[in-house]
């Protein structure tokens, strides 16, 4: 459990990186065509989603966190990140990276395939079975919904390509 000061400010960390994403980067780097059929198809529209999620979730944690009663000190944990926390990051930043080169060779739905399986393995969770499958109907279904119904096109690797 972090402190309320804590809370307050990776609440308001967010709600500023949210406010960041819509009302400059989005603006600035995500080009959107003059007339789109279906808004939901605009390149804008997912980040402008996912930008006001993120917003109200970091208000919504200021606000929770300056409403609580202060936890005793003796609760709040120290920031220190233990060994196998640290391995576990390190473990992380390299799929990641991995997953960025990866990307050109193998496509995006076999990369995040792969990806998921690993982060599933990587967190130790106790759902495994449905985290294999969920990493593998999701990225087929997106894949499939985004070329079959909305005519994007998804990036395919040079190894195995979907139809």
């Amino acid at each position: 459990m972090l402190s309320r000061r804590d809370e307050i400010l990776v609440g308001l960390g967010v709600t500023l990186l949210a406010a960041l994403t819509l009302w400059w980067l989005i603006p600035a780097y995500v080009v959107i065509p003059r007339r789109v059929p279906i808004k939901a198809l605009s390149p804008a529209f997912w980040p402008m989603v996912i930008g006001w999620v993120m917003l109200i979730c970091g208000l919504a944690v200021v606000i929770r966190a300056a409403m609580a009663p202060p936890p005793p000190d003796a609760i709040a944990d120290d920031l220190r990140v233990s060994r196998p926390e640290a391995m576990r990051m390190g473990a992380l930043a390299v799929l990641l990276i991995a997953g960025f080169y990866s990307l050109r060779t193998v496509g995006m739905v076999w990369t995040s395939m792969v990806l998921f399986v690993a982060l599933v393995f990587l967190t130790g969770s106790k759902h495994r079975v449905l985290g294999v499958v969920a990493a593998i109907l999701l990225p087929l279904a997106l894949y499939f919904f985004f070329t079959k119904v909305a005519g994007v096109a998804i990036p395919q690797g040079r190894i195995v390509r979907l139809p």
